[in-house]
């Protein structure tokens, strides 16, 4: 019996019994549930950065080390982008199975997850 394939591309692949990232293998029937996640970006943590670089630059001893503070946490607040990604849960634990800035890359991957999941649940209990 031929497997069907759901969604194929470069360095993805999922079929009715795998879902195929990269160099990693999930098998369809242990993976309990899947969903899009949003990998988290840590905006708070460079804005406090970005103010304790500021209240450095005025000091003449700590001039430098502000100055490059600021820069620093200002340039990866600026060129930070949210990035997406394919939650997968099995058993007990929960992984970013792929990520992407992509979020319709990684809406269609779920979706087709899924479908592969469905059609395991149909082939272990037919009508």
């Amino acid at each position: 019996m031929e497997e069907v394939s759901f969604f194929e591309n470069n360095t993805v692949i999922v079929t009715q019994s795998r879902f195929i990232v990269e160099s990693k293998v999930y098998e369809i029937k242990k993976i309990s549930s899947v969903k899009v996640g949003l990998t988290k970006n840590y905006t708070r943590i460079k804005i406090i950065l970005m103010v304790i670089g500021f209240m450095l630059m005025f000091f003449k001893d700590f001039r430098i080390a502000g100055i490059v503070t600021f820069a620093v946490s200002f340039l990866s607040l600026y060129l930070a982008q949210d990035q997406f990604s394919v939650k997968i849960k099995t058993g007990n634990s929960e992984t970013d199975g792929l990520v992407s800035k992509d979020k319709e890359y990684i809406e269609q991957v779920v979706k087709a997850i899924n479908m592969a999941m469905q059609s395991q649940y149909l082939k272990a209990f037919p009508l």
